[in-house]
């Protein structure tokens, strides 16, 4: 039997809460770097409903799907106490998105940019949407912890987006839809979490890794592009190459089907969660050295 799951390891929730929140730093940074006043009280009230929005999730995925995948938490709370807390922490998001709105006037964008966030957190386990369970919840993933948070941390700051975005956005979101796809990952063990629905579950662990590697290949590439084309003289490009060799590196664990054991499959989450969460940082870092 393999060491204790990922899914077990109540711990484990918080490099998730970090990952997800990195990329709305970036994108606030990127305001800075554009030449526009970063309003500090802003990227705290945003980080914080994107907290609750994260823990939103979880809450969620402890209520509707227990089971579901390889997700931090398994356990720690019964269906019928994770819901109020999942609740909770979406009445905390929208109210600071209407102090946000309304109080600190960041734009009318502010509200359906968390509305997106609804959609994509507490919806990702929850009905009716369970994203989840319709093979659409990588693509999901990877746009609330890329492009989405990047984005919503640019626009409250400067009231509307610019093109840079992208070269920060996409490769988060490739990176993040990895990310999700690893989690949902079928068990090759009869000790591995029970089949569910997500897309690896759907097509099957080669069709899965095969995902994995086409995606992956757009991680390098979106990360290749902004080493050679910045849209500015790039700091700390050293950061950037140690990605590539870690996105490398986890395409050489698929291409030897580590995924064919649960222990595998735990260690190529948590290489993911590394390559996401490094990324924010070499990119909040860069952008940091640029203002």
């Amino acid at each position: 039997m393999a060491a204790e799951t990922l899914s077990k390891n109540r711990y484990a929730l918080i490099p998730y809460l970090v990952t997800g929140l990195i990329p709305f730093g970036v994108g606030t940074l990127l305001a800075g770097v554009a030449g526009f006043p970063v309003r500090w009280r802003v990227w705290l009230a945003g980080t914080l409903a994107l907290a609750a929005l994260i823990l939103a999730a979880a809450g969620s995925r402890m209520a509707f799907a227990p089971a579901e995948g390889r997700w931090p938490g398994q356990g720690l709370l019964s269906p019928k106490e994770a819901r109020p807390l999942a609740y909770a922490a979406l009445i905390f998001a929208a109210a600071l998105g209407l102090i946000l709105q309304f109080g600190a006037h960041t734009g009318y964008w502010t509200i359906p940019l968390g509305g997106l966030g609804l959609l994509g957190s507490y919806f990702y386990f929850a009905p009716p949407f369970s994203w989840h369970r319709r093979g659409l919840g990588e693509a999901v993933g990877g746009l609330c912890f890329g492009f989405l948070p990047v984005a919503a941390g640019l626009y409250l700051q400067t009231g509307h987006l610019l093109t840079e975005v992208l070269l920060y956005g996409l490769p988060l979101t490739f990176a993040g839809f990895n990310f999700f796809l690893l989690h949902g990952f079928p068990g090759p063990e009869p000790e591995g979490p029970p089949p569910g629905r997500s897309l690896a579950a759907r097509l099957g662990p080669a069709a899965g890794a095969l995902i994995f590697t086409l995606v992956n290949i757009l991680t390098i590439a979106a990360l290749v592009f902004d080493l050679l084309f910045p849209a500015n003289p790039l700091p700390l490009q050293t950061g950037f190459i140690l990605l590539i060799i870690l996105a490398v590196f986890n395409q050489e664990f698929i291409k030897r089907k580590g995924y064919r054991r649960e222990a595998g499959i735990d260690r190529l989450c948590v290489l993911a969660c590394l390559l996401h969460c490094l990324m924010g940082l070499v990119f909040a870092i860069s952008l940091w050295r640029r203002w």
